[in-house]
């Protein structure tokens, strides 16, 4: 009888109300349960149990802004090269940083407080790394804009001795991990005459300082380390090679010059640098360009342009361009570029008479009324191949711009294989040969960039045109195999390659049974490939990519094979490389792909050796930042969920994994939500995915308020931990910990229709949520940043599911913003608009009534939802104009409609008091008009300017 009438009392207690709110009352009533029950020991155990359980969650908190601060992420991770140490860094969002160093046999831990930048010696005895300050004492310098002084700390691992360098600048180990050189920071006043470098030998303890240095580096095979010296008089500024093997030091050239970039060649068995000079007759200065070999006694070849026959006229070598010496050392590589001789004087004869003084003064007048001083004005013309904003962004690198010539020391030979028709060069492979294009006569490039290319041969000089109007770009211009063999380009929705010996050009993808172009691209432009994963070793192969597979295609086109199938279970493959010593993929190794779950969301790796590919774990979480130790199988990887906040994991082989480290365990003392991927049909019939966000201590039954957040596609980082900040803005956990749910539905685009396009995606995808029962459908608001704030602007126009608004720098008027320019680049807006993000196939003045039907503004009549607007007054990505054109709009409809505008600040804010402030008022917003909290002040009358400024002068500080 007791039994059934606890079973009756406990069928009509929520489970949700006993692990919440009623918790105290659920626990009350089992423990007098457990009174009166002396009969029955099962329930008692049963009871026991229960009461453990409620009170641990009993125990949970629910989370605050206050608590935001402690929450941590994962900086660097570092293995030792053999696998036997890993180093961590433990990022703190409000507090101090650590560095953890822990020995994954004996789990020996070393904690380095605010330590990062961690970096092995290759024998595994040694950690270096930087030192910096507490978090507050860095963040007071960084907000008075002053320096940080790093320190560099060398632990022992084995003893656990520490030693430190203060002031330092940079640091770093030999090759053979034998050698340290620290370069403390240079002296404010004194910048240009170098500092102190500092060279310990670890083996023996002793230190060497060499005083003066400007430049330094180590070869690859660490057994020498050349560095330049310039004195405070410059009397004995010098090139200097120190043995490390031997300990002794060779001058390699010394003058009263100026010496500058010291560039080893690829296997250390020589380098080059440049001697600058000026001569009296011209502007700027000139260089000579050294070149040193046979390092146990070196042989020293200089190229001085005043005594090569065939150095152009006119010009002088750039010291300010890159230098490089060949792999075989036969040639080095540098730019040349104009050399302006000064304007001769003008004999001044003197004379008193009034006559020509009365002359002077009309000449004079007569030249300024004559002629237009093209320094007062910027003169914007329709013909500029680039816009006056662009020119004024490219300044410093159009100035230091120069062409790329080669001087071959073998034979004293001297060509200039770029050109004022071809000012673009890359050298191939083996630098044998350089491609060179120019699109100038395809400028201005109101859609795509087309480019022409032709091929110069570095021992000859000799050129030859090998493409017109090919477009432009990171896949579709022509580049280099490793070896130099061949190039490869993508074009007419085909890999195509150019073998240099042959003179051919083959299609090696037109006869394989699937699509190399990326067919998801809904841009209206020419579609771009998938992606090329790499070369294997001797140019034998090449990885390209398909929408999930990985082709190993032969570069004549006469065999293809997939390495990777992804299609039959929508995952997709790409490569993902672990050592970084070659250009090429070493197929005699594994080589390690990525895999995406296309539909699964599922992260892993795989491994593709001896013609197999297997799977190395694939787990429905997100997997990312693969990491091999240098000289051991062992590997390093990050697991985390949105309730699962960031692990690291040791695999030796990936046999057995180790759990390396953890982050936030306060986690688990707060309530917290999970996330789910939905899938939904948008409005023309597409399948589509947005990952749902749940909200903290949900109670099944119960219904939710939820915020859309939108931007294209978003449904892949479903597994993404997201650590609640008072930082960051649009934080979704900041929303779910405060009763919200989420929801980040996926986009696709029609051509010419982007905001409508937005529509049918994301208004199906919210009515697909609603029928679980879970929202509660007059508490659903939305919001986004840029291209999102815009669909979020153009939703509330078209719907009325959507109760409050926030849109951070949004376009409002698609004809003005496509007319403006994107400041942070100087580019025109027309192209974005035409090309990429904005998906109109033609301008405005063709495609007007597509612009005005997804304008925002066009349609502000329809607004029901209250808007807040946010902008930076330089915002150098969207015009704040677009906010100030929806405020009238809005103010003159009488709409309700704020904005917010913060000064100083781009499309991103970066002034943390801002970012605190903005994240707080988006909160203040939904939690009013979603939650029904009072409103503040700011959101229902505004804040005057007097008042603003009486309040600024509260916290100003007294004299």
């Amino acid at each position: 009888m007791m039994m059934n009438k606890i079973r009756f009392m406990w069928q009509n207690i929520q489970i949700n109300q006993l692990v919440s709110k009623n918790t105290r009352t659920a626990l009350n009533f089992f423990i007098t349960c457990y009174k009166y029950s002396t009969m029955h020991k099962q329930l008692k155990v049963l009871i026991c149990l229960l009461v453990l359980g409620f009170s641990a969650q009993a125990q949970k908190k629910h989370l605050s802004p206050e608590d935001y601060g402690k929450w941590q992420s994962l900086g660097q991770t570092e293995l030792s090269p053999d696998g036997a140490w890993v180093a961590y860094q433990i990022m703190v969002q409000e507090d101090n940083d650590s560095l953890y160093v822990v020995n994954r046999a004996t789990n020996k831990v070393y904690k380095l407080a605010f330590a990062s930048t961690p970096e092995f010696s290759k024998d595994n005895q040694w950690l270096a790394y930087r030192i910096g300050l507490p978090f507050k004492e860095a963040e007071k310098l960084r907000d008075q804009g002053k320096p940080i002084e790093f320190k560099m700390g060398l632990l022992h691992l084995s003893t656990g001795k520490i030693e430190t360098i203060s002031t330092i600048s940079r640091f770093g180990f030999s090759k053979n991990g034998k050698m340290l050189a620290a370069y403390l920071t240079p002296p404010k006043d004194n910048k240009d005459k170098g500092s102190v470098l500092l060279l310990k030998n670890l083996s023996d303890g002793s230190t060497r300082t060499i005083g003066n240095v400007t430049e330094y580096a180590f070869n690859k095979k660490s057994d020498y380390l050349s560095y330049i010296v310039e004195s405070a008089n410059t009397a004995g500024n010098s090139v200097e090679l120190f043995n490390l093997n031997t300990y002794t030091l060779r001058v390699v050239a010394s003058d009263t010059l100026k010496f500058s970039k010291l560039n080893w060649s690829k296997e250390g068995d020589g380098f080059s640098f440049f001697k600058t000079f000026k001569k009296e007759d011209f502007e700027e200065e000139n260089a000579q360009v050294y070149s040193c070999t046979n390092l146990s006694n070196p042989t020293i070849t200089v190229f001085d342009p005043l005594k090569t026959i065939n150095f152009p006229v006119g010009m002088r070598v750039f010291n300010g361009s890159s230098l490089r010496i060949s792999d075989d050392l036969s040639a080095v590589f540098f730019g040349i570029k104009e050399w302006t001789s000064k304007p001769k004087k003008e004999d001044k004869k003197l004379t008193d008479s009034s006559k020509t003084k009365a002359d002077s003064v009309k000449m004079a007048a007569a030249k300024l009324m004559s002629k237009s001083d093209n320094k007062l004005a910027d003169v914007w013309h329709w013909k500029d191949a680039e816009i006056q904003p662009r020119q004024k962004v490219t300044y410093i690198q159009d100035k230091n711009a120069s062409y790329l010539s080669v001087w071959n020391t073998d034979k004293n030979q001297f060509y200039q294989l770029a050109t004022e028709a071809f000012p673009n060069a890359t050298l191939s492979g083996n630098q044998k040969m350089a491609v060179v294009g120019t699109d100038k006569k395809y400028k201005p490039a109101f859609k795509e960039d087309y480019a022409d290319y032709s091929l110069v041969n570095t021992k000859t000089g000799v050129s030859k045109l090998l493409y017109t109007r090919l477009q432009a770009g990171f896949y579709t211009a022509p580049q280099s195999s490793p070896d130099g063999k061949y190039l490869i380009y993508f074009k007419d929705k085909n890999w195509f390659t150019y073998n240099i010996a042959t003179d051919q050009n083959t299609n090696i993808t037109g006869t394989i049974k699937s699509s190399f172009w990326n067919t998801r691209d809904d841009h209206p432009a020419t579609k771009p490939p998938f992606g090329l994963g790499g070369w294997t070793k001797g140019d034998k192969e090449v990885l390209l990519y398909d929408e999930y597979s990985i082709w190993a295609v032969n570069p004549d086109g006469s065999s293809a094979r997939k390495i990777a199938d992804g299609d039959k279970e929508e995952i997709a493959f790409r490569v993902t490389r672990v050592e970084f010593e070659e250009t090429y993929l070493d197929d005699s190794k594994p080589i390690y792909f990525s895999a995406y779950g296309d539909k699964t969301k599922k992260f892993g790796y795989y491994q593709y050796e001896n013609g197999k590919t297997t799977q190395l774990l694939f787990e429905d979480l997100q997997v990312n930042r693969l990491a091999k130790a240098l000289d051991s199988n062992v590997f390093s990887y990050i697991k985390q969920d949105y309730d699962r906040s960031p692990e690291l994991y040791i695999s030796e082989n990936f046999t057995k994994e180790q759990k390396a480290a953890t982050t936030n365990p306060q986690q688990q003392n707060y309530y917290w939500g999970k996330s789910k991927l939905i899938s939904f049909t948008n409005k023309l019939g597409k399948k589509m995915q947005g990952a749902l966000y749940y909200p903290a201590n949900y109670e099944p039954g119960k219904q939710y308020p939820m915020i859309v957040y939108m931007y294209e596609i978003l449904s892949n980082n479903v597994h993404n931990y997201v650590a609640p900040s008072i930082r960051r803005a649009y934080n979704t956990t900041n929303y779910t910990t405060n009763g919200y749910f989420v929801f980040q539905p996926d986009i696709v685009y029609e051509t010419n229709d982007p905001g409508i396009s937005a529509v049918n995606c994301i208004v199906p995808g919210v009515k697909e949520v609603m029928k679980t029962g879970m929202i509660d459908a007059n508490k659903v608001g939305i919001m986004g940043h840029s291209w999102g704030a815009y669909q979020t602007s153009f939703l509330i126009t078209q719907t009325d599911i959507f109760k409050a608004a926030i849109a951070g720098a949004p376009l409002t008027d698609l004809i003005s913003m496509s007319l403006s320019i994107y400041w942070n680049t100087g580019t025109p807006d027309q192209k974005i608009f035409e090309t990429s993000q904005g998906r109109f196939d033609g301008p405005w003045y063709e495609r007007t009534e597509a612009h005005i039907r997804n304008s925002p503004m066009f349609s502000a009549s329809k607004i029901k939802a209250p808007l807040l607007v946010t902008f930076g007054d330089k915002d150098g990505a969207v015009d704040w104009h677009q906010g100030i054109e929806m405020y009238g709009t809005m103010r003159r409809m009488e709409k309700p409609f704020v904005m917010l505008v913060y000064a100083d600040e781009n499309h991103n804010f970066t002034k943390k008091e801002n970012q605190i402030d903005y994240q707080k008022r988006q909160r203040e917003w939904f939690d009013h008009y979603l939650l029904g909290k009072p409103a503040e002040k700011w959101i229902t009358d505004g804040v005057s300017y007097v008042d603003r400024m009486k309040e600024k002068e509260k916290e100003a500080p007294k004299n």
